[in-house]
């Protein structure tokens, strides 16, 4: 029985070894011992076959980094985005087309100065004069936006009105070249209660016909830098909130204390008695002359190769006939402007007493109707003298070189003492 089953055996592993030639498998030696058995595993499988495919181990790991990741980065969208429909549930917002009528009738109000100044309403632009208006206690009725992360950061109340309009919509009525997306509606603030900031200057800044927005923005901006007490705006000055005023001026609107459009009749009332009064000098072609002490005019004209008798005598500052005469155009304002003295302005010591400056349109000069004021408080025309050639410096420009000098003289002063 036991030889039965081991010629069957034998017999069986040649059969299955003629199986193999006949599918053409090119096996040379068989060996009749392993043909019945089933490999589990290669190791090295790339050693064998000669192959440098080793990157799926790292694919494998980046794929799943790239995923963690991902999940990480869903995570934080879905929590700003929670956070963005949380602010937007408290400020109830209205999504409007382009060109809504909504949008349309509230803009058509805001352009035009004379029904802005009627429905006592201020447009403001990007979210920096937003931020600047919100600090200083002033609330928006209509926000109209683009983004909503923006509405996020401003923390607005709830009672503010946000519509949501397609971006086209926020640029056709933008002041600005690129719109950033962002425009908020208010109340026109009373510029005029601003708070000056502690141990401010003992200086008051009056503009008469600045007409160029860009000028009338500088002057605001540098007068909040040095900390002047006041600026005060006569008539004929250009739009205090006119967007480029606005973007000019940086903010200062809403930390400066403005007094806007007093006649000259009123000026007197707002200005202290024992007050000196500068104004800008407009290039009239005369030379330096000076009522204070001898020391200051003989030093101020030194300066300019001027004799000073030769000068005191082409002027009379008594003339009571000539004084009589009121302008009434540029040419009559001009002569009545040669009357007053001037000298550099240097040449003044500020810290006595507090300071006036009157700065004027370098077209447009100073208006008739200031001339009795001027006349009656003594006025002084102050000068920076410039090279042959070159008329004059924009009124900011000059405005900067002046009270950075008085703020010099104080620093001096406390400094000393």
């Amino acid at each position: 029985m036991l030889f039965l089953n081991i010629m069957y055996n034998n017999i069986q592993s040649f059969r299955y070894v003629k199986t193999f030639n006949i599918l053409n498998l090119n096996i040379t030696r068989t060996y009749t011992r392993w043909v019945s058995r089933r490999p589990i595993a290669i190791i090295n499988e790339d050693e064998l076959y000669e192959c440098n495919d080793t990157t799926k181990p790292e694919i494998s790991r980046q794929r799943r980094v790239s995923t963690r990741k991902s999940k990480r980065t869903k995570f934080s969208q879905e929590t700003k985005n929670k956070e963005t429909e949380i602010t937007a549930k408290k400020n109830k917002f209205m999504k409007l087309k382009e060109n809504d009528k909504i949008i349309t009738s509230l803009m058509t109000k805001l352009k035009s100065r004379k029904k802005r100044e009627k429905d006592n309403e201020i447009i403001l632009e990007g979210q920096r004069l937003i931020t600047d208006a919100l600090k200083s206690g002033v609330i928006p009725s209509v926000i109209i936006y683009n983004d909503p992360s923006i509405i996020a950061t401003l923390k607005l109340p709830e009672e503010v009105k946000l519509y949501k309009v397609p971006y086209k919509t926020i640029q056709l009525w933008s002041a600005l070249t690129t719109s950033p997306g962002l425009l908020g509606i208010f109340k026109t603030p009373d510029v005029n209660n601003n708070i000056p900031v502690n141990n401010a200057l003992p200086l008051t800044i009056i503009c008469d016909n600045i007409r160029d927005p860009g000028n009338l923005g500088s002057i605001m901006r540098v007068a909040t830098a040095v900390g002047c007490e006041k600026l005060i705006l006569m008539k004929g000055c250009v739009d205090l909130w006119d967007p480029k005023v606005l973007r000019s001026a940086a903010g200062t609107h809403f930390q400066l204390p403005i007094l806007a459009f007093p006649t000259w009749d009123e000026i007197p009332s707002v200005i202290t008695e024992d007050s000196n009064i500068f104004i800008t000098d407009s290039n009239f072609g005369d030379e330096f002359l000076s009522y204070y002490s001898s020391d200051i005019l003989q030093s101020s004209l030194q300066i300019f190769d001027i004799n000073p008798e030769e000068f005191k005598s082409k002027f009379s500052l008594n003339d009571n006939k000539e004084d009589e005469i009121i302008p009434k155009n540029k040419n009559m304002m001009r002569q009545f402007m040669l009357k007053f003295p001037i000298i550099p302005y240097y040449s003044i010591d500020y810290t006595k007493k507090k300071s006036v400056i009157i700065l004027s349109g370098e077209t447009e000069g100073l208006n008739f109707n200031s001339y009795k004021f001027l006349k009656e408080r003594n006025s002084i025309r102050i000068n920076i003298p410039l090279i042959k050639g070159v008329d004059s410096l924009n009124v900011g420009v000059a405005l900067s070189i002046v009270i950075f000098e008085i703020k010099r003289q104080f620093f001096k002063k406390v400094n000393k003492l």
